[in-house]
């Protein structure tokens, strides 16, 4: 009798585990700290979390859900969890009480991200936003206005590079180019994929006259094709590159706190738009993060406990004012817009970043891996700019492959797809 009671109590007592994909330790921490002294004080639940890095995230996961030996709950890049998902290694969370009311409450953009069709395997809980980043006092010197649209994108940059400047896009031609060309792309009403997720969209009119437009600046207007770290913290502030795209949560608390020279003298802005149908769509890329619950847990309900509590607006509130107080220069964007409207920041800077969070989109799950979209957008961007070829060539082969690759899974995964 005292020896079951003993390892029932054992079992009570051990901790719901949460993976935490790329967060530094002090993340870690205050993220620690607001569940133990709200969820944990207030469920008796105990959380043990670890972090791991973007870097092979991927690989812990798939091998966590191969074996069973992995976390309660997953934290991890919003595009892999239907990677995991659609091979029945999570949990659809529509099945789960208050799903829908979670994902009302956040950007509308980001939702495909976690999704494949009526499937939802995550939670959102946090995003990086790329919008753009301008000297304004630099404009103002050479008589231009911010862009709104393309047309005056494009007009400024053979004036700026008359004197010296240039501008740069997020990522340039080293990076990651789908983030940049999927914002073209996506305001003039292309995607990655059609409607049943079947076959590419990059060949559609809209898609091949966005990367056209995408590839253009680089072949025609000649802006910079390498972006390093130094395009941030070094040539935004000197003024040789007075225009660029940046991530918010990096550049923006950077450009505050870090470069008190160029104070006043700068502003972020909505991306250039598209007008289309009437109406200026400005959609940029975003990088949504999800929390997923491991088909393996056996502690499901516990789980979702502890996934309700960190999508609360309240929780991503406070998470996102600690970071901002006690890692400088951080900006952590809250996925719930409640949260996200009582971030700590100018309301004049906080409506611009919101009104770029209402037109951010993330790319459409799809069965195949998104390694092989990435690159064969890379290959038919560098095909144009090194080879020589036509972009609508370039970006219809790359169609033609990734059709091939996702009749092949569609195929492979048949015998997971007929579950769901």
């Amino acid at each position: 009798m005292s020896v079951f009671f003993l390892v029932s109590v054992l079992t009570v007592a051990a901790p719901l585990y949460m993976w935490v994909t790329g967060y530094s330790n002090e993340e870690k921490k205050i993220l620690e700290e607001l569940i133990w002294e709200e969820f944990t004080k207030e469920t008796g639940i105990e959380v043990e979390l670890t972090t791991i890095a973007w870097s092979d995230y991927e690989k812990k996961f798939i091998l966590a859900a191969v074996t069973g030996d992995g976390p309660d709950v997953a934290h991890m890049g919003a595009i892999v969890a239907p990677q995991l998902g659609v091979r029945g290694a999570l949990e659809d969370l529509t099945e789960y009480a208050n799903y829908e009311e979670i994902e009302k409450r956040t950007f509308p953009g980001l939702v495909k991200g976690w999704r494949y069709k009526s499937v939802a395997y995550g939670v959102p809980f946090g995003t990086y936003l790329y919008p753009m980043f301008v000297r304004t006092d630099i404009l103002a010197q050479n008589g231009m206005s911010i862009p709104n649209d393309w047309h005056e994108f494009r007009a400024i940059i053979p004036k700026l590079q008359s004197k010296g400047m240039n501008v740069a896009l997020s990522w340039g031609l080293t990076g990651n180019i789908y983030c940049d060309a999927s914002m073209f792309m996506w305001q003039k009403g292309a995607d990655w994929y059609n409607e049943d997720l079947t076959a590419s969209a990059w060949d559609s009119p809209e898609g091949i006259a966005g990367f056209s437009e995408f590839i253009e600046l680089y072949t025609k207007y000649k802006i910079e094709a390498e972006v390093p770290g130094t395009i941030r913290s070094t040539n935004f502030r000197d003024g040789t590159f007075p225009i660029i795209f940046g991530n918010v949560y990096s550049d923006y608390g950077i450009f505050n706190l870090a470069a008190p020279e160029i104070k006043g003298k700068w502003t972020v802005a909505v991306a250039p738009g598209t007008l289309r149908d009437g109406v200026m769509h400005r959609e940029v890329y975003a990088g949504p993060s999800t929390l997923s619950i491991m088909k393996s847990s056996k502690r499901k309900k516990d789980a979702w406990e502890l996934i309700q509590y960190l999508a609360k607006p309240e929780t991503q509130g406070k998470y996102a004012e600690r970071v901002m107080i006690e890692l400088e220069g951080t900006t952590f964007i809250p996925t719930d817009i409640e949260a996200f409207r009582a971030l700590p920041i100018p309301e004049k800077d906080r409506k611009i970043i919101e009104e770029q969070a209402r037109f951010a989109k993330t790319p459409p799950f799809s069965l195949a891996p998104r390694e092989i979209s990435y690159r064969l957008l890379d290959f038919a961007a560098h095909e144009v700019v090194q080879l020589g070829k036509s972009p609508e060539q370039a970006i219809r082969d790359a169609a033609k492959q990734m059709n091939v690759e996702l009749e092949k899974k569609n195929k492979e995964f048949k015998r997971f797809l007929d579950k769901l």
